[in-house]
């Protein structure tokens, strides 16, 4: 309420007068310390950034004490003073970031005078080239940091392969194809024409939300005084000005052109000021807009078209009914990757048809609760059948005659279905409550009874099915649980007039589901079991209910078989097919369908349907597209990940085929059939090829620009199939120049040059989400146009999850949201990069914490400033750099991380590559500082030189300024992203072994001597270090059977397997309490194994312990108060727990 109150100033601006009144009168009326309620406050939001007024009232916050007895004047210096303060601190933070703004400025001017991001094709190709790209992004607004997080995997690759030596591509494009800019473009005009311009939209007042009864088979979630939030409407001139798009040229937008024109060039901008390493002469955008991609794009559909691989059909699609065409993945604002779910409608017969349900029919007609399955094969265990009683049925009349009753949604499911009605106009005759229809009795068919009835379920959805469930007790651990709490709750009954004959029935068996645990009896009555077995109690019990669920139906269909008379014997999954085609045979059921989830279109936010249509669909699933292409994902395709490729092989197995046309939209038309434009998902699977020549075509313009009449310009109409056949003909086949054609020879033969060059596609990254779809569909258009030569296929897919926040989903409705320019603008570009690159890496979801970003500032402004001092430094130590220990263990140690830097970035484990080689290498670097006499020269310049180019990839502006300053120093010349790799000799492992063993010995030598201080009541000024050479034989027996099964099965013995081996040692069998210590060994040796790797399994050391502990007491006693530092070896000494690598401790006061 005090934040109210402050904002008083219609700007937002905050007076600070009135806060020093505010906070006085507080103090005044005796109310709570202003402290603690602004503390509250601000725990309750979840903002991370905050507006002026809120940075007042966080300074308020930590000096309430100070002004809360003084009058408001004197409070007010008081503030005033503590603000400049806080601006002064604010100021000095902001001079670093804006420090390091104004070089990534300067270097990406230097860059661009330079063109070192453009390049072509290259006579020798012995150095090797890399091609890599990101899915182009959706034009419908501005790039945020989910963007940045994805394409800058693709981009700190192409940097670090640059760095190898490599020719390297890394074109970038913008996709507008598709519904969603159109319909963004229409519902901008009809708020203009409703609301006028500029539009004055009506102002909408905060609402508890109501309870709502209805739910799905779900625990409901309560509504009411706690959900004081609700999300606001937001129109979409709003959704503009909050890109902020110049308010005189919002109305623009209305044309979907528009978004075309001022989008793409508002993307390029923040990703130049990412730095991305893109040749933008390649750059375009999709439709026909851009007339050089859309005559690609028919030349692709062409060459699918004569393959076979498109097809004229009828078939079931996820529909968009307002637009009147099938909604693809990319036009879904809800849903992607959703597909038709078919189901049954079994037809339930009211024997006694209500007078209510009479009236509205009017005619004296059989009428059916049509209820929806997954599985018919249980119908012979019907007990009931299940209605919401507050639940709204539509009385449909279906175009055969019959009359149903089911919800409203799955009607006009129907109707798309030539089922009711047509389509978007069902045959509604009425409704009626739910209530109305229970304890009715039913003919259900297949049942067993001749007659059941209908009863109340509270947790049904009528946003799923019909509205109408089958209630199967035998089968289904939900049906039981509601069944069973019916006959158990007379006061339910009674509620709704169900009365206890009609619970009465006994629970039928009709599947032997072979349950682990269960015997011959429970198998036939599976979800009683399950239900006793997990103690469910009743049917509120949700999460268990869907467990058992999951349970019962997995093992079900897998292994199941029929024990009802007809079917006996018969394998469920054989069952259900049979079953159905009888039922619908016999007219006793319908086939159904409807999304497996719910979809919404992006265009007019509405719910889709299931819908039988007729176009043109590619055929993926297709039994020898699929092999070859599912051949290449086992034997070639990289993917990073096994589950990745899992993914892969998952999508292969369900992706069939698909919907590749539409009726409205943007996009390039069907090249045979004009009515028809290609999808979006279906114009974006081999453009990777395009970019390889688009620079010839595209006139420096992503439309095109104004070729008309320039006769110096390619013409769209010029490039005609047989030019694109011969561009990108298969190298193993000889292409002859189309003679016909009107571009110069020695042009098509440069353009064919550079394809041949950059094909195929080394590395492609993209979130996690385009496998099910895109990335997938990418492998079959390739494997389709260069069908004889799987070497033009991609080579590898990276893919990742989405990214966080501080711990929280990224969203613009809580606020916790970033565009990449605010970003950009916040953090500057290398910070924001090294925050990125330390996010995660994998198909988990990551987190970009901003405090990462604000301590990369810290880190890069203070590694500047270093820099330049030791540069000028004139203490440095010349002569041989071998001489002392931590002069050869500072060079190793630059050689390690330069060593598993390499490797991560190879990986594309990007975190890795941050924590060596930047974290790592300040840490070695430190160290150095730290513990060295002094710093020799030569290990300093190569640190610097080192440092630069492992953290280039990363940031690139900070290391090439860093570079070009101090070049006369490290003894570089020219820029650095023209540079290579440093060629560093491999580590010494035995000096790194020896630097981590000091390093650990020296924390843990610190921690025991707190605990000894303890013990002798002060601190203790002198160690013995006690050192073995001998490890326990148990242990030995331990490390050595973990290798063993390690390097046979690639993973450690279970604990119950590594303890039966235990039996054998002699130690095991005089003192038996060892079994228990022995487990925490293994415990810690998996737990060192993660951490660790292979060195974790190694018993002793490489090194003499004794020798090295005695030449480095000056650098262990640093930081303490010991004066004296002893090392004895202690063979055979049953008091000392010392054993290799690990030394014990003996402190005392001398």
């Amino acid at each position: 309420e005090y934040f109210d109150v402050w904002d008083k100033d219609k700007d937002g601006n905050v007076s600070v007068a009135h806060v020093a009144e505010t906070m006085a009168k507080i103090k005044k009326e005796g109310k709570a310390v202003p402290k603690e309620i602004i503390a509250e406050a601000l725990k309750k939001s979840k903002k991370t950034a905050y507006s002026k007024k809120e940075m007042v009232a966080l300074m308020i916050a930590s000096i309430p004490k100070e002004i809360a007895d003084k009058n408001p004047d004197e409070a007010l210096v008081t503030i005033r003073k503590a603000t400049e303060e806080v601006k002064a601190v604010l100021k000095r933070r902001f001079a670093r970031r804006d420090g390091l703004i104004e070089i990534e400025k300067r270097v990406q001017q230097k860059w661009e005078s330079a063109n070192v991001n453009e390049v072509g094709a290259d006579e020798d190709s012995s150095q090797g080239k890399f091609l890599c790209t990101f899915p182009y992004p959706y034009m419908n607004g501005k790039l945020h940091l989910g963007h940045a997080f994805t394409l800058c995997k693709a981009e700190f690759a192409a940097r670090f392969q640059r760095l190898l030596g490599k020719k390297v591509l890394f074109p970038f494009g913008f996709h507008c194809t598709g519904m969603p800019i159109a319909a963004c473009a229409e519902k901008l005009e009809k708020e203009i024409k409703q609301f006028g311009n500029p539009p004055q939209f009506p102002v909408e007042e905060d609402k508890p939300e109501e309870k709502k009864d209805e739910g799905k088979k779900g625990k409901g979630k309560k509504k009411g005084k706690a959900a004081k939030k609700k999300s606001k409407k937001k129109f979409q001139w709003q959704i503009l000005e909050e890109m902020n798009v110049p308010k005189d040229v919002l109305a623009k937008f209305k044309d979907p052109q528009q978004w075309l024109s001022y989008f793409p060039p508002v993307a390029i901008e923040d990703l130049k000021r990412l730095g991305v390493m893109v040749d933008w002469r390649r750059s375009f955008i999709t439709t026909d807009t851009n007339p050089f991609y859309d005559a690609f794009v028919r030349w692709q559909f062409n060459r699918l078209k004569a393959a076979g691989k498109v097809v004229k059909a009828k078939r079931m699609c996820v529909f968009s009914p307002s637009n009147g065409q099938p909604c693809a993945d990319h036009d879904r604002a809800e849903g992607e990757g959703v597909q038709p779910q078919e189901y049954t409608l079994i037809k339930i017969e009211l024997e006694k048809v209500p007078e209510s349900i009479k009236n509205i029919v009017k005619a004296d007609v059989p009428v059916y609760l049509a209820a929806a399955t997954l599985r018919p094969e249980t119908m012979y265990g019907q007990t009931n059948c299940w209605l919401l009683p507050n639940g709204e049925y539509s009385v449909v009349k279906m175009n055969n005659g019959d009359v149903f009753v089911v919800s409203a949604r799955s009607a006009l499911n129907m109707s798309f279905q030539e089922l009711c009605g047509n389509p978007n106009k069902p045959n509604i005759l009425g409704s009626i409550k739910g209530e109305e229809l229970l304890g009715l009795p039913l003919k259900a068919p297949l049942c067993k009874y001749e007659r059941v009835y209908t009863m109340p379920l509270l947790t049904i959805s009528m946003g799923k099915g019909t509205g109408v469930v089958t209630s199967v007790p035998s089968d289904a651990p939900a049906d039981y649980a509601a069944w069973m709490d019916l006959k158990k709750d007379n006061k339910l009954r009674k509620k709704y007039g169900i009365t206890e004959e009609m619970v009465s029935l006994d629970i039928v068996p009709i599947i032997d589901t072979p349950l682990e645990g269960a015997s011959a009896d429970d198998r036939k009555l599976p979800a009683p079991y399950l239900c006793k077995k997990m103690k469910i109690k009743s049917q509120n019990a949700v999460d268990k209910l869907e467990t058992a669920k999951k349970e019962c139906y997995k093992i079900s269909n897998a292994k199941g078989t029929m024990i009802v008379e007809e079917l006996k014997g018969c394998p469920v999954m054989e069952a259900k097919e049979k079953v159905k085609a009888s039922m619908i045979a016999n007219g006793q059921a319908v086939t159904y369908y409807e999304p497996q989830e719910k979809v919404v279109a992006r265009a007019g936010n509405e719910e889709c349907v299931c819908a039988m249509t007729e176009q043109w669909f590619l055929q993926y699933g297709e039994e020898k597209w699929q092999k070859v292409v599912a051949d290449h994902i086992d034997s070639t395709l990289e993917c990073y990940n096994a589950k990745a490729k899992n993914m892969f092989e998952f999508t292969i197995g369900w992706l069939k085929q698909w919907a590749c046309s539409r009726t409205a939209g943007l996009g390039t038309l069907l090249p045979w059939d004009k009515d028809f434009l290609i999808e979006s998902l279906s114009d974006s699977t081999i453009y990777m090829a395009y970019y390889t020549i688009a620079h010839f075509v595209q006139g420096g313009a992503l439309n095109g620009g104004d070729y008309k009449g320039n006769a110096s310009r390619i013409q769209p109409e010029d490039l005609t199939d047989q030019v694109f056949d011969y561009i990108f003909a298969d190298p193993k086949k000889e292409a002859e120049i189309p003679t016909e054609s009107k571009i110069p020879p020695e042009t098509l033969t440069k353009m064919r040059k550079e394809f041949l060059f950059w094909y195929p596609l080394d590395l492609r990254v993209s979130g996690k989400d385009l496998i099910r779809n895109h990335l997938t569909m990418s492998l079959y258009n390739h494997a389709a146009i260069w069908s004889d030569n799987a070497d033009m296929w991609p080579r590898s897919f990276y893919t990742n999850g989405h990214v966080m926040i501080n711990s929280e989903k990224m969203s613009k409705s809580t606020g916790n949201f970033l565009t990449l320019e605010d970003a950009i603008n916040k953090f500057g570009t290398d910070a924001c990069r090294v925050a990125l690159a330390d996010s995660g890496d994998g198909l988990e979801d990551a987190n970009f914490v901003q405090k990462t970003a604000d301590q990369a500032i810290l880190k890069l402004s203070t590694l500047k400033d270093w820099v330049s001092e030791v540069a000028e430094a004139k203490n440095l130590r010349g002569g041989p750099a071998d001489k002392s220990f931590f002069d050869r263990a500072f060079d190793q140690e630059m050689n390690h991380l330069a060593a598993l830097t390499k490797e991560a970035y190879s990986n594309m484990k990007f975190r890795e590559a941050i924590v060596n080689g930047f974290y790592g290498m300040l840490s070695a670097r430190d160290f150095y500082r730290e513990y060295s006499p002094s710093m020799h020269a030569g290990l300093v310049k190569k640190w610097i030189k080192v440092q630069c180019i492992l953290l280039a990839p990363i940031c690139p502006h900070f290391c090439e300024d860093l570079w070009s300053q101090v070049s006369s120093f490290i003894g570089t010349t020219g820029m650095l992203v023209q540079n290579k790799w440093p060629d560093i000799p491999s580590p010494d492992s035995v000096v790194i072994e020896e630097l981590s063993y000091l390093r650990k010995l020296a924390n843990n030598m610190r921690s025991q001597a707190s605990k000894a201080k303890k013990k002798l009541k002060k601190d203790p000024t002198a160690v013995q270090i006690q050192v073995s050479t001998k490890t326990p034989e148990w242990k030995t027996h331990i490390m050595n059977v973990m290798k063993e099964s390690l390097e046979k099965s690639g993973e450690f013995l279970d604990n119950k397997s590594l303890a039966q081996s235990f039996k054998s040692i002699e130690a095991f069998k005089k003192n038996k309490k060892l079994a228990k210590t022995a487990m925490s060994y293994v415990a810690q040796i998996k737990s060192d194994y993660k951490r660790e790797g292979k060195s974790a399994l190694q018993l002793g050391t490489n090194f003499d312990e004794k020798a090295l502990l005695e030449t480095s007491t000056e650098f262990l006693m640093r930081g303490t108060v010991l004066k004296k530092i002893d090392v004895v070896m202690v063979e055979g000494d049953n008091k000392s727990q010392a054993e290799p690598g690990k030394p014990s401790f003996s402190f005392s006061v001398e």
